[in-house]
C-alpha cells in the first residue's frame, strides 16, 4: 500500500483522528495492533482503560480494541457504554498503572473516528511526547506492520463504570452540595454527544432547575455537528435561552470535554472572562497544596482576549501564554506543577487543571486532566455567590470588537500555509506590530500573537485604555491543512481594516487554486 492507501494523514499532532471510510476493517485492524505494540513495548504496562463517546463508528472500533488486546497480553478494563471523555480522564486516574485510549472524534462530524491516548498515570500521548515519541513511534510501527505475538495468556476482560463516583469528586472539589444551587435556573445543551447523563444528574442534586436539551446520546448527530462555536447547532439553544426563563446555559461538544457559557439571553460568555471569575476559587482549592510557598500561575490561550487576560492577572494569578493543544498543555501543566502552574484555557471553551487525585490529600498527587462537569458546577455556583462579577465580564465583552477566528483550507500543501503566515507577519510587523512566537520558557508557541499598543506580558498593572489590536494567526494541528485568524480590538475600525488585510492576502491565494474558504 501506498501512504494515501495507509491513510497516515489520521496521525494528528495530539490524537488520532480520520473518517470511519478511511479506516476500514484491516486498516482499523492494523491501527489497534500498533497501538497495543507500542503499549506493550514502549510503555511497558499490563492494563489499558478503554473507554468510548456516542459517535456511530465507535462501539465498532471499541470492540476491535477488546479482541485484539487481551490475545496480546494486555488486561482491558472497559466502559462499554458511552461516556464523556472527561469521565474517562477520571476512570484513568483511578487506575494510575494502567494506559487509556478514548475512542472519540471530539466535535468533528458523525462520519470521524478516532482516538485520545494516555500512558500511565494519566500522562497524555501526542505527536513527539511519550516514551519513544509517543504517537510518532505509534505510526512507525502501523507503518512497520509488525504485529506482537499471540500472548500464552490471554489478557482478562474488566467492565468499569465511575459515573456516580465522578460527580461525587466534582462536586466535591466544586464546593457544591445537595441543594446547594437550589434556585438557579440552568440549560444545559448536549447535540446527542455523551455528557448530559453526567451533567443533568448532578446538577439535579445540588438542587439547580435544569433543562437538557439533546440529552440523548446520538452518533447520528441529528441536533448538528456536535461543536458548541458553530452556530447552526447552537442557535436553537440560543433562542430557547432568550425565550425561556434561565439564569445561565451551558453547550458541550460530542464527547464533553468542551463546555461553552451563555448568559440568560444566550449571548455567549468568553472563556476567558469565565476563568477570571473562577480564579479566586481556584486559588482556594490549591492554597492547601502549596502552603506559604505559593505564587501561582496559569497559562492562557494566545487568542485569549488581552482585557480578559487582565481580569485574569487582576484576580491574584500570573499570567503565562501557551500553545494550543490539549495534549500539550496538560503536559506542561503537569511538568511545572511544583512551580504553582494551577490552570488553563483555550478559548475553543476548552478548561484544563492541575486535578487533585484525593481532594482532601494532596499527598496523593495532582494530575492534568479536563473535567467540563467540574468548572460547570464551578460556575454555577460562582454565579449564584458572585453574580455582579458576570455583569461585570459581560460589560467587559462590549469593550472590544472582534472578528473571530476563521479558516483557510490549503490542498495538503505545508510549504504554502507557512508562506502564507509568513506573509501576514511581515505585514503586520511592517504596520508596528510586536510580534510574540515564543512561550515565557523560551519555546516555540506554534503561533503568531502579532500586538499593536500592548505588551508581551499582560499583568495587574497594564493599562487598556488605549487603542489596540491583537491578531493571532496559526496552523491547525487538529485539521487537515488548514491555517486560522482572529483579530481583536478596541477599536471596531481598526479590527475591521486589520481583517481586510489579511482577507487580502488570503484572497490571492484563494485566486491561485491553491487555497479555499470552505462553506
Amino acid at each position: 500500500m501506498d501512504n494515501n492507501e495507509l491513510n497516515l494523514g489520521m496521525f494528528k499532532a495530539y490524537d488520532i483522528r480520520t473518517k470511519m471510510e478511511k479506516l476500514d476493517g484491516p486498516l482499523l485492524e492494523r491501527l489497534v495492533y500498533s497501538i497495543g505494540r507500542y503499549m506493550l513495548e514502549d510503555l511497558r504496562c499490563g492494563s489499558v482503560v478503554v473507554c468510548r463517546d456516542a459517535r456511530i463508528g465507535a462501539p465498532a472500533v471499541l470492540d476491535r480494541i477488546v479482541d485484539i488486546f487481551p490475545s496480546i497480553g494486555l488486561d482491558v478494563l472497559v466502559n462499554p457504554l458511552q461516556v464523556s471523555t472527561c469521565q474517562f480522564y477520571y476512570s484513568c486516574m483511578r487506575h494510575p498503572s494502567s494506559a487509556g485510549i478514548m475512542v472519540t472524534a471530539s466535535h468533528n462530524p458523525k462520519e470521524y473516528v478516532g482516538f485520545k491516548l494516555m500512558a500511565m498515570h494519566n500522562v497524555p500521548l501526542a505527536s513527539g511526547y511519550g516514551p519513544s515519541g509517543g504517537i510518532d513511534a505509534i505510526k512507525r510501527y502501523y507503518l512497520e506492520d509488525h504485529r506482537p505475538c499471540v500472548a500464552a495468556s490471554r489478557g482478562r476482560v474488566s467492565i468499569i463504570s465511575y459515573m456516580e463516583d465522578f460527580i461525587r469528586y466534582s462536586m466535591s472539589l466544586a464546593g457544591v452540595g445537595k441543594d446547594s444551587l437550589k434556585g438557579l435556573k440552568v440549560m444545559g445543551e448536549f447535540l446527542c454527544g455523551s455528557a448530559g447523563a453526567e451533567v443533568s444528574a448532578a446538577f439535579g442534586l445540588a438542587g439547580a432547575s435544569f433543562q437538557a436539551r439533546n440529552l440523548i446520546p446520538n452518533g447520528l448527530f441529528p441536533a448538528g455537528d456536535p461543536n458548541p462555536i458553530i452556530e447552526s447547532s447552537i442557535a436553537p439553544a440560543r433562542l430557547a435561552m432568550k425565550s425561556g426563563d434561565f439564569d445561565l446555559g451551558f453547550c458541550f461538544d460530542g464527547d464533553g470535554d468542551r463546555m461553552d457559557l451563555m448568559d440568560g439571553t444566550g449571548n455567549q460568555i468568553v472563556p476567558g472572562f469565565n476563568i477570571a471569575v473562577l480564579i479566586p476559587y481556584i486559588l482556594d482549592i490549591f492554597r492547601p497544596a502549596f502552603k506559604s510557598s505559593f505564587r501561582p500561575k496559569f497559562y492562557a490561550d494566545v487568542k485569549a482576549i488581552p482585557t480578559a487576560l487582565a481580569e485574569i492577572a487582576g484576580a491574584g494569578i500570573d499570567v503565562h501564554m501557551i500553545r494550543n493543544g490539549h495534549s500539550f498543555i496538560k503536559a506542561k501543566l503537569m511538568e511545572n506543577f511544583s512551580s504553582c502552574y494551577l490552570a488553563s484555557e483555550e478559548e475553543s471553551a476548552h478548561y484544563y487543571m492541575n486535578f487533585p487525585v484525593d481532594p482532601d490529600d494532596w499527598g496523593k498527587g495532582a494530575v492534568a486532566s479536563e473535567n467540563t462537569l467540574f468548572f460547570s458546577l464551578l460556575t454555577a455556583r460562582a454565579w449564584m455567590e458572585n453574580p455582579g462579577k458576570y455583569e461585570h465580564m459581560r460589560a467587559m465583552q462590549r469593550s472590544f470588537y472582534r472578528v473571530k477566528e476563521w479558516p483557510l483550507y490549503f490542498d495538503n500543501s505545508f510549504g504554502r500555509m507557512q508562506e502564507i503566515m509568513d506573509e501576514v507577519e511581515a505585514l503586520m510587523a511592517a504596520k508596528g506590530a510586536a510580534v510574540v512566537k515564543r512561550m515565557d520558557d523560551g519555546s516555540d508557541l506554534d503561533a503568531v500573537l502579532m500586538r499593536f499598543n500592548l505588551p508581551e506580558s499582560i499583568t495587574p498593572e497594564t493599562r487598556l485604555d488605549g487603542t489596540w489590536c491583537q491578531v493571532a494567526e496559526r496552523i491547525s494541528r487538529s485539521e487537515d491543512a488548514m491555517t486560522r485568524w482572529e483579530v481583536v480590538s478596541s477599536d471596531e475600525s481598526m479590527c475591521r481594516a486589520m481583517n481586510d488585510e489579511i482577507r487580502k492576502i488570503t484572497d490571492r491565494y484563494v485566486a491561485s487554486g491553491c487555497a479555499h474558504y470552505g462553506e
